[in-house]
């Protein structure tokens, strides 16, 4: 019986799709809508109308977020392993180029942040790293920042969570050249 009137609930579906609908975007978020698939429209916090047949949605949250960054064994410029691990801190501040120009912002954020946060290390000496953390907190951030240009995201912070001497050994792990799983004792 389900299926037999199954087709009344669609046609009700596709009905509702002809009235326009209201979206809350909360103080917390802002959005954009895509009318017709291909002008982009900046919405802000408050009430929105739209026609759900001819335009789509996304909403993100614009307000302070943290990244963390996973923890790698990468080598210093004087040729010492460290395991770094880092957390990125930002607010979007262009929601149209967030949400138009990268499909998943998080892990856009992360993949930035990560090489920057690596390339910047690999230029220093663990002794410039530990003689003056601020400054290379700072340095960290400007880094991350610059990653970040043109993707509607401001870094507020980027700050190491680990960072530790390690040794890295390679191992043959099947006998075959190529195959090599990595062990770090610290």
């Amino acid at each position: 019986m389900d299926k037999a009137l199954g087709w009344i609930g669609e046609i009700f579906q596709t009905l509702l799709k002809l009235l326009p609908w209201l979206v809350i975007v909360p103080a917390t978020h802002e959005g954009v809508a895509f009318v017709r698939g291909r002008h982009v429209k900046k919405w802000g916090p408050g009430l929105h109308w739209y026609w759900p047949v001819a335009t789509q949605y996304k909403l993100i949250a614009v307000v302070r977020q943290t990244q963390l960054i996973q923890s790698k064994v990468i080598m210093t410029k004087d040729h010492k392993t460290v395991i770094v691990g880092a957390l990125v801190t930002y607010y979007v501040d262009d929601v149209v180029a967030a949400l138009a120009k990268v499909a998943d912002l998080a892990s856009d954020v992360m993949e930035r942040s990560q090489g920057a946060i690596y390339e910047v290390i690999a230029q220093n000496t663990l002794e410039d790293i530990q003689s003056d953390r601020t400054g290379f907190k700072d340095l960290l951030t400007q880094r991350c920042g610059e990653a970040m240009n043109g993707y509607g995201v401001q870094i507020i912070q980027a700050q190491l969570t680990e960072f530790a001497p390690a040794r890295a050994i390679a191992l043959n792990a099947r006998g075959t050249i190529g195959q090599y799983a990595m062990w770090t004792g610290f």
